[in-house]
């Protein structure tokens, strides 16, 4: 896994890889592959390879042929976020190359939706089901559909068995009136759902509040232009707005973070492109689904720009 990331001309086989296109394929396949189940295994090498596999996985060139691979690299750095030997090394490291100067805009926008993958899945809120297990469930699925295919006949078809079907002419169940019988309900009681236990909610001051730092204060050259630009901070405000959901109301560090946030809305919320506009009123919007209004209303800035946004965002439908 640890092996020297393929270059472009190694994984399309150029004239510098000695290894041809298939077997280039097969490897980065399996090794993308494995990753998560051996990050959630929790070995104890895992803490001083977190940063190695994150450096890697981060810098690795797509691989022609591999349909994959942007799903299984991503699925590969979160399973390295989830882990809990793992998680602070790999998101201190990524945090960190969110803002180097020799990372495409791509790769930015990679982290950010890892953080928030691996935010989601830590509180519980995932609702993606492993790519394996999919594949396994929907295989099964269709094995049992086959499997259990009713003949004409009445009979399963592929079985042997020899159980007579019940015969479609039978009578319903009728009363003596001739009517159909009726079940009355008295009550409902819902079903509530079982609490679970929120691991993310100690982790929101590892990931946002290094982030908002990180993007502030990013490397010269590329790395400043990459900052500004509409499509990474409209990302970031919606990154930020998912890891303060994923907080919730009990994180012990919400007042900080939603107070870091909030100077993000305010800086945003009058931007030109109108993404970025929509993206802080999303991140707006979780700031007040986790109760932290008072931190918006202690900007009474803000508030005059949210007003005046009022008359300026809403369709026609709206108004």
């Amino acid at each position: 896994v640890l092996g020297a990331a393929p270059s472009a001309s190694a994984a399309s086989g150029g004239a510098g890889s000695s290894e041809p296109p298939t077997a280039v394929r097969a490897r980065v396949e399996a090794s993308l592959s494995t990753i998560p189940g051996l990050a959630l295994a929790g070995p104890k090498e895992l803490v001083q390879l977190a940063e190695p596999l994150c450096r890697q996985l981060l810098r690795l060139n797509n691989v022609p042929g591999l349909e994959d691979f942007a799903r299984l690299r991503r699925g590969a750095l979160t399973s390295l976020l989830v882990a809990d030997g793992s998680r602070r090394a790999a998101a201190r490291y990524l945090i960190s190359e969110f803002g180097a100067e020799d990372l495409t805009l791509a790769n930015r926008l990679l982290i950010l939706d890892v953080l928030a993958d691996a935010a989601r899945e830590l509180s519980n809120r995932s609702s993606v089901v492993a790519p394996a297990a999919a594949e396994a469930a929907a295989t099964a699925a269709t094995t049992a559909s086959a499997a259990c295919r009713v003949s004409p006949g009445g009979s399963l078809a592929g079985s042997t068995s020899t159980v007579a079907a019940p015969s479609a002419e039978a009578p319903p169940n009728l009363t003596d009136s001739g009517e159909r019988p009726r079940t009355r309900r008295f009550a409902s009681v819902p079903r509530e759902k079982l609490a679970q236990l929120n691991r993310f909610a100690g982790e929101l001051r590892n990931f946002l509040l290094p982030l908002i730092v990180r993007w502030r204060k990013p490397d010269s050259g590329a790395a400043e232009w990459a900052a500004a630009d509409p499509s990474l901070i409209g990302a970031l405000l919606q990154c930020s707005g998912t890891l303060l959901e994923c907080g919730g109301h009990a994180s012990p560090d919400r007042d900080t973070a939603a107070e870091a946030a909030v100077g993000l809305v305010g800086a945003h919320v009058s931007h030109a492109e109108p993404h970025v506009r929509r993206c802080s009123l999303f991140l707006l919007s979780r700031l007040l689904l986790i109760g932290a209004e008072g931190a918006v209303l202690s900007h009474p800035v803000l508030l005059d720009r949210l007003e005046a946004a009022l008359l300026h965002e809403p369709d026609n439908t709206c108004r």
